[in-house]
């Protein structure tokens, strides 16, 4: 499927349609580049301004659940149900690093505020802090 722009001028809104179910969005420190992780295992970047389709990150074997963008706005983390996150670098898409040691699927990502360290969650009862610096 093709993504969609739909832009109602009477609510002055933009609406992204992703081609699959959409499990978790975030914008970007910046407010100018919206993640979604979504049910057909990627990670898609849309520009906000105008629901533009950036770039589709593909890596992960089963649904994502959670994306998160660090405070530089330079990395993107993405959980997923094939018990991995993985770590995108914005500007081009390429996979930095895969993460790996939970034994479930993976719901939730985020970032400390110096961006050093990731926190994961996981349906396998567990958070994980993962150094990155």
């Amino acid at each position: 499927m093709k993504q969609q722009l739909v832009i109602e001028v009477d609510r002055t809104h933009v609406r992204i349609k992703h081609p699959f179910q959409v499990y978790s969005v975030a914008f970007s420190p910046d407010g100018q580049t919206l993640a979604s992780g979504s049910y057909d295992n990627t990670v898609r970047l849309w520009r906000v301004l105008d629901g533009a389709l950036l770039s589709t990150l593909k890596g992960h074997t089963d649904w994502v659940r959670s994306v998160t963008f660090s405070p530089d706005g330079q990395t993107l983390a993405s959980g997923s149900d094939d018990k991995t996150v993985r770590l995108w670098q914005v500007s081009d898409g390429t996979l930095l690093r895969t993460l790996e040691g939970h034994t479930n699927w993976v719901t939730s990502v985020a970032f400390s505020p110096d961006g050093q360290t990731l926190a994961s969650g996981s349906w396998d009862y567990t958070v994980r802090l993962w150094k990155l610096g």
